[in-house]
């Protein structure tokens, strides 16, 4: 069936090119897409002697159509094939590799033997319709209510890892949306995410404005088994943006009991006049642990919430970056937990080959005791070859 569904799509795209060029006028669409090897090098705390690699080809697809001037159809795709001794060691690496939290299945084990799977995943498909100051979008789709860069307690229905750098479109989720623009600077939306069960379902309502210079949010919903009410901030002090979000879980079978969840985030940055840029934020996180937090596990699947942004109470981040030529770019960027003493350390450095081919080396190393948030877990190295069209 899926099988079918890809060669649907591709004919219909290859219909819809030959159409422009018949009525020789620019297509109703745009189309694009990058496709990019990832060489990863893990060299594991406590197998130091055992170096471990692994090759990433990823393919994305971008399509959105514009059959009228209300309306919009989006579908993207990502194409992965995977290599080596991740595939090997790590039991169930397919499922780890899928997103689990879809509620439609549009992903595709393609290939799959014991050092190799192939995947193809859907992560958007929705339609929009504007009219007036309505728009109502229908399907898979990206919310992001996030206000930060890193942590958002606020982006309850995509929440994403900083860990996964190499999905930098992000997860998308199956709902319906649908959105009010009360001014230029004010909108109202309510958001449905589709579920099997009531646990995999969420339902929540936003209200941004401007006020004082500032964006301001609030939120209030359900999310799975929790009531859930937050806001947040976004502004400029002196040129330095400053942001803020906190969201508030609480259980729906006993609102009266204290077991809450409050989660937090501040954060803050600025770019001087020689392209040096300096960001620095805090992470609170009341479900976290006060003293050995636990390793991440960045090897084991689960379900992303904004409840689980990190294992210990408090992690504080700082990231520097400099644009060393107006072709290269390095920086570091690292996140600590002041009550463990782990540390999790980030370098970087990007250089722009062409207009469209980019060059990257990225480091993951991990520090810390056993049993802390980023200790006993190893380095982890990639290199990065990435062409667009």
């Amino acid at each position: 069936m899926k099988g079918v569904f890809f060669g649907i799509l591709t004919l219909f795209i290859s219909g819809l090119q030959l159409q422009a060029q018949d009525n020789y006028a620019l297509p109703p669409y745009e189309f694009s897409g990058y496709v990019k090897d990832v060489q990863t090098v893990f060299v594991p705390e406590e197998m130091k002697e055992n170096w471990l690699s692994d090759n990433a080809i990823h393919n994305r697809l971008k399509f959105t159509y514009y059959p009228t001037s209300w309306l919009t159809l989006d579908i993207q795709a990502r194409n992965r094939f995977i290599y080596g001794d991740f595939v090997k060691l790590f039991p169930d690496y397919t499922q780890y590799a899928l997103n689990q939290d879809y509620y439609a299945d549009l992903d595709w084990v393609w290939f799959e033997n014991e050092s190799a799977v192939g995947i193809s995943e859907i992560d958007r498909l929705n339609a929009q319709l504007v009219k007036g100051k309505w728009e109502l979008t229908l399907g898979r789709q990206r919310i992001n209510w996030g206000m930060n860069l890193v942590w958002n307690p606020n982006d309850v229905f995509n929440t994403f890892s900083y860990f996964d750098f190499e999905y930098e479109e992000r997860p998308g989720t199956d709902a319906a949306r649908i959105k009010y623009y009360g001014s230029l600077t004010s909108s109202a939306e309510l958001v449905y995410q589709a579920g099997d069960s009531i646990e995999k379902m969420a339902m929540a309502g936003l209200y941004r404005f401007n006020k004082w210079g500032y964006d301001f949010q609030f939120l209030g919903g359900f999310m799975g088994d929790d009531y859930l009410a937050g806001f947040g901030y976004s502004g400029h002090i002196g040129g330095a943006a400053f942001r803020g979000e906190m969201t508030w879980f609480q259980p729906r079978k006993s609102i009266a009991d204290t077991t809450g969840i409050v989660v937090a985030s501040l954060s803050g940055d600025y770019t001087f006049e020689n392209n040096l840029y300096l960001h620095g934020g805090f992470l609170f996180n009341s479900n976290g642990k006060s003293g050995k937090a636990g390793g991440i596990g960045i090897f084991t699947t689960g379900e992303l919430s904004p409840k689980t942004l990190s294992r210990g109470k408090v992690n504080l981040f700082g990231q520097i970056t400099y644009n060393i030529t107006p072709l290269v770019k390095g920086g570091v960027s690292t996140i600590m937990n002041p009550q463990d003493l782990s540390a999790f350390v980030s370098p970087s450095i990007d250089v722009s080959i062409s207009d469209n081919f980019q060059l990257s080396g990225i480091g993951q190393l991990f520090f810390g005791q056993n049993d802390t948030e980023f200790g006993k877990i190893g380095q982890i190295g990639y290199l990065r070859f990435k062409y667009s069209f």
